[in-house]
């Protein structure tokens, strides 16, 4: 049946075990992190070397498959299987029958780990309906943009580090909603810190090498009060340094910004906590959009959106008749919607 992260979480960690586990979905990092968990505790290390076999999907048929996990335990409580990339079985309707089957009545000696990335199983067929009942099963989802910095806190408040408000919305801004890339600039941030201690902005800047005074982030807040100075600052700095400001990055990060303003132009007698859950940002951050909102009228916003995607075009060389350069573009881009 399907249960939650932390619930399946806590009972490995208490080797509390079940048959079949099913870890699907579009976030990577939950799958492994549950997988990698199973794999710790399941066995001790002796146990490993006779009782653990860990295959993929595309080596592995139903038959081989079945097999494997009706072997009896050599010096053993139990057997661990477990099948990375499960989206690469073959999935014909016979094997999916022979999965089902084994599913349904399996060994109580042995644990059977599906690793199913990228996806899940069609929800129409059978095989995903019979399997939700079945096994433990997890669906992890990615986590929307404005759920990352929140994430980020958890993830750091649980080895016993705290972070900063902007520090996390500029490691958001550096790595996206990608969790293994989030967690493994994390893990190179506290490496050398002693427990308790707070991650900073130039924590961030020294340890991941984001510029915490030139980055999209300070570009947004730069727009956002028409500090013209500023913004040129960072766009100068991005013309130099053409990695930490690629162009198609900066775009979408100004749209993303620029929405919420429109957002908080349309609740302008909006509470700021209330605010703060229409744009889904961070409270922290409400005074930031309502200073830009003061700034920029409806009409010249819905022209700022009309810019940028002109300029999205023109970098990929769509009504443009000459070569310019990204540098170039941002510029101009820049200077038009401060004008």
């Amino acid at each position: 049946m399907a249960e939650s992260f932390e619930s399946i979480q806590s009972d490995i960690k208490n080797r509390k075990f079940a048959p079949v586990y099913f870890f699907c979905g579009e976030e990577d990092f939950f799958i492994d992190v549950l997988t990698d968990l199973i794999e710790a505790h399941a066995l001790n290390d002796m146990e490993k070397a006779f009782n653990q076999t860990i295959a993929y999907g595309k080596d592995m048929s139903a038959r081989q498959l079945l097999e494997t996990c009706g072997r009896v335990p050599m010096m053993a409580e139990r057997q661990l299987v477990i099948i990375k990339e499960a989206q690469a079985l073959s999935m014909k309707d016979e094997e999916e029958q022979q999965y089902l089957r084994y599913i349904k009545n399996p060994v109580k000696s042995t644990i059977l780990v599906f690793a199913w990335k990228h996806g899940s199983p069609d929800g129409r067929k059978s095989f995903s309906k019979e399997i939700k009942k079945a096994s433990v099963y997890f669906e992890s989802k990615p986590l929307y943009e404005n759920q990352v910095a929140p994430w980020i806190k958890t993830w750091l408040a649980a080895r016993k580090y705290k972070i900063e408000e902007q520090a996390a919305e500029l490691l958001v801004e550096f790595t996206g909603k990608d969790l293994s890339k989030v967690a493994n600039e994390l893990e190179k941030l506290i490496i050398n810190k002693q427990a308790g201690a707070t991650i900073t902005l130039d924590d961030i800047e020294t340890g991941v090498g984001i510029s915490k005074d030139f980055n999209v982030f300070e570009l947004n807040n730069a727009l956002g009060s028409k500090n013209k100075t500023k913004a040129f600052q960072i766009v100068n700095y991005f013309v130099a340094n053409p990695k930490n400001g690629p162009f198609v990055l900066v775009l979408g990060t100004l749209h993303g910004f620029f929405a919420k303003v429109y957002l908080a132009h349309q609740n302008k007698n909006a509470q700021d906590k209330e605010l703060a859950s229409v744009l889904k940002v961070n409270p922290f951050f409400v005074k930031d959009y309502k200073t830009a909102s003061r700034n920029y009228s409806e009409q010249k916003l819905e022209h700022i959106f009309y810019l940028l995607e002109e300029y999205d075009l023109r970098s990929k060389g769509v009504n443009s008749t000459n070569s310019i350069k990204e540098g170039e573009l941002l510029k101009e881009l820049v200077a038009k919607v401060l004008a």
